[in-house]
């Protein structure tokens, strides 16, 4: 449950885009494709980790492996803490992103082969009921991590209206008060300084606290504190052993618990790149959504439904998709026992139209509100689409090392194991950094649409420059959406919903790739490959 927590990183995503300017992103701020990635850095982590470590965990045991991922983790929050407090950006890399994800490969890796090791007449349930663990640390996180942050939270120096106050504009873009060019300002507008419970206005840049650097720290003592206890109470099954009344039955070559094929067999077979792709489409839309859900969940739906869309909302909304991404691992094993494998993993193509509509389901909801219908409709509708998303999510994960077990035996799962989840790797880097490029893509056109029909006397009045310098404007984060809302003629619509229209028909293609390899994805000939292998000869008895 510990390391279930690093799904969460969008609830970090707010904090990391202001830690200097605290209300709002400051000039000196990192920007949002620079902070998403460090989600995807993780999942890399996990994905190389436990592909170079997977036999080590066969080796050494589940005590051992266990140990050390929870050092390792603690020592990722804390060097993402340091990173936070210092304002370094290759620290918190170095920290929630590397540490973070050899930690992450190697507690995801030592329980799951452990408890297939015991349970290997019900090997989807036995993985269920691991990795719904890892769901509910994602769930229980979001407000742990509200509430560190709340504790460790200082308000950044109110300087007055911007009304009141005299700005002037620099050439890069960033603001100063025009009495003290010193002073390097933050203009909030109503929405940014709602989010952390502040008044609109100007704030002094570089005063304050966001809270992350503290909560940070925090965590890293519990989480490692929590994992490092756990860990001693693992334990593997003596070879050979096999539970009182199992018998697997004779054809059924990788029933049992000491017979499987190596990784270099493996990956040679024409099932291990179907395979491969399968996890990575299923994955790449789930991902996308699990690292930034939070500012998704604000930007669509908090212009919409402003009364209920509040900051504790998308916090519950988090805390739901970890919930749902714990119900989803422990359901889909046990179903797969049943269903099969490549069955349940046919189902999750029903992903394929949730994602699909959701820009039309967007633009229902705006149309409704324009007409002075405020419906929770389509917003329940979403909520429940995202659960079913990020369901099958976890319902890829539990699944998979069953199905890895049933395909090639579970002697060896760990390695093979850990040479799949480099799909799941290379699914977090397309999957956030798709979004973030996308959504800035987005961004970046509604400010040209936005300012194209904008009086450009107006626009200097209000940036204190021309819409030459657009750009800097841009890059300082003096210009958003938001302040640009805030001087558009009455009916022009915020944009802000439409950011990820494009991230949801990417999201909708992949999940069509990973349903056409599941299909194709046919059993290999074990005994075959078992005698024709000479690390193998003498498995098969």
């Amino acid at each position: 449950m510990s390391v279930g927590s690093i799904y969460c990183w969008s609830m970090w995503t707010p904090k990391m885009t202001t830690l200097s300017g605290v209300v709002a992103s400051g000039p000196v701020d990192f920007t949002l494709s620079e902070v998403v990635p460090v989600f995807s850095c993780a999942a890399v982590g996990l994905g190389m980790g436990s592909a170079a470590l997977g036999s080590w965990v066969d080796k050494v045991g589940p005590v051992k492996a266990g140990t050390t991922g929870s050092l390792i983790w603690f020592s990722g929050l804390m060097t993402a803490a340091a990173g936070a407090h210092l304002h370094s950006l290759p620290l918190i890399y170095a920290g929630y992103g590397g540490l973070g994800g050899i930690a992450w490969g190697l507690l995801y890796l030592s329980p799951v082969s452990t408890t297939m090791k015991w349970f290997p007449d019900r090997r989807g349930l036995a993985t269920g009921i691991t990795l719904s663990a890892f769901g509910a640390g994602a769930a229980i996180a979001p407000p742990m991590i509200d509430y560190f942050t709340q504790i460790f939270f200082e308000a950044p120096g109110y300087l007055g209206t911007v009304a009141d106050l005299a700005l002037m504009t620099l050439d890069d873009g960033s603001q100063v008060l025009a009495n003290d060019p010193g002073t390097q300002v933050v203009v909030a507008t109503a929405t940014d300084a709602a989010k952390v419970g502040l008044s609109e206005g100007v704030y002094a840049a570089g005063t304050g606290d966001s809270g992350a650097a503290g909560a940070f720290a925090s965590l890293a003592c519990l989480y490692g504190g929590v994992g490092l206890v756990s860990s001693q109470f693992m334990r593997a099954p003596p070879d050979g052993w096999m539970p009182d009344g199992y018998k697997v039955a004779e054809d059924n070559v990788t029933g049992g618990t000491d017979v499987g094929l190596p990784l270099k067999t493996v990956i040679r077979t024409p099932q291990f790149p179907l395979l491969w792709m399968t996890v990575f489409g299923n994955a790449v839309g789930g991902l996308a959504l699990i690292s930034s859900s939070k500012m998704v969940m604000v930007d669509i739906w908090g212009a919409a439904l402003p009364s209920i869309v509040t900051a504790s909302f998308a916090t519950g909304y988090v805390a739901t998709l970890g919930s749902a991404n714990a119900f989803g691992r422990l359901s889909w094993a046990v179903g797969s026992d049943f269903l099969g494998r490549k069955n349940a993993y046919s189902v999750m193509a029903l992903g394929i139209p949730v994602m699909g509509s959701v820009p039309f389901l967007i633009s229902n909801a705006i149309e409704s509100n324009a007409a002075g219908v405020e419906s929770v409709v389509p917003l329940g509708i979403f909520v429940g689409g995202s659960v079913f998303a990020i369901a099958n999510y976890g319902g890829i994960f539990s699944i998979l090392p069953a199905y890895i077990a049933d395909l090639y035996g579970s002697k060896y799962s760990s390695s093979i194991h850990g040479a799949a989840l480099t799909a799941w790797s290379a699914s977090a880097v397309a999957g956030p950094m798709g979004l973030a490029f996308l959504r800035n893509k987005a961004e970046r056109e509604a400010i040209d649409d936005l300012t194209a029909n904008l009086d450009p006397t107006l626009f200097e009045q209000t940036f204190g420059a021309t819409l030459e310098h657009k750009d800097s404007l841009i890059e300082s984060k003096t210009l958003t959406i938001n302040k640009l809302m805030q001087i558009s003629a009455e009916g022009v619509p915020d944009p802000t919903p439409h950011l990820y229209d494009q991230t949801f028909y990417m999201a909708a293609g992949f999940l069509g790739v990973a349903a056409i390899s599941n299909q194709l994805l046919k059993p290999p000939n074990v005994k075959k490959l078992l005698a024709d292998s000479s690390e193998c000869e003498n498995e098969l008895k």
